[in-house]
């Protein structure tokens, strides 16, 4: 599948993604402050906050690298 950069800029800007992002930044957020609060999950909630954290930072260069790497798979 080839996305252009207009693509992705488009989608990155459409309502419906910007909201999506409002409310993965803010379930980051609370997992963050489960961090601080002490959780027996500790580790799990890290790791989604990572998840989180890599899909609000996702470039198009980034998701072009993904795809490519997917095609040698």
């Amino acid at each position: 599948m080839v996305i252009t950069r207009q693509e992705f800029d488009e989608w990155h800007n459409h309502s419906i993604t910007v909201e999506f992002r409002k409310a993965l930044f803010s379930d980051r957020e609370l997992l963050k402050e489960m961090l601080l609060a002490g959780t027996e999950n500790d580790e799990k909630v890290r790791g989604q906050a990572a998840a989180i954290a890599s899909i609000l930072r996702m470039t198009y260069e980034d998701l072009i690298e993904s795809l490519r790497d997917k095609e040698y798979e």
